[in-house]
């Protein structure tokens, strides 16, 4: 397996994994996770060298982005979507995908790393964010699950407030995909 920058030519089969990955009947047509992935690709929040495939003998298996994010202001990193294949799930690929992405932020010196999500990043470093005062909306479920990273801080200090994500992952009304 390798993981490599994302490559845009390769859209349509970076969106099959995602789809296949999150399709679920009541998906909505236009926001979901594989549309996001051509979202992206026009927002002041993508990043080239932070989107990263992986790819088994040529075939893309794995998929995850890094994208500009801010609180108060200060600009760090919102992870996702993460997705793998399903055929390659439990093979440590979403794994690999995540620590690469770890290592490419703090090479490019961002201070912190957000994502919405479970257990799984926890091996990562990620702690719950609420005890910093960061949240993602009203939602008290939403905002259990907002997790952060510190990166390049020797100290967990960081703006307080509500994570604003870059432009492709809001409707066109400005609300939260």
């Amino acid at each position: 397996m390798e993981i490599v920058e994302f490559d845009p030519s390769r859209l349509d089969e970076v969106q099959a994994v995602l789809k296949d990955a999150f399709f679920r009947a009541n998906s909505h047509p236009e926001y979901n996770e594989w549309e996001f992935a051509r979202r992206v690709l026009s927002s002041e929040g993508y990043l080239p060298h932070l989107c990263l495939t992986a790819e088994e003998l040529g075939k893309i298996v794995g998929y995850n982005a890094l994208t500009i994010a801010s609180l108060e202001g200060e600009r760090g990193l919102a992870l996702g979507p993460l997705a793998v294949a399903p055929a390659y799930q439990g093979k440590g690929i979403g794994s690999a995908l995540v620590k690469e992405s770890i290592q490419r932020a703090k090479n490019s010196g961002y201070p912190w790393i957000l994502v919405l999500g479970g257990e799984f990043y926890s091996q990562f470093g990620f702690e719950k964010a609420s005890p910093y005062g960061i949240t993602i909306s009203d939602n008290a479920f939403e905002n259990e699950h907002l997790q952060i990273l510190f990166l390049n801080t020797p100290t967990r200090d960081c703006p307080k407030g509500r994570l604003i994500y870059c432009d492709a992952f809001y409707d066109g009304d400005g609300n939260l995909l």
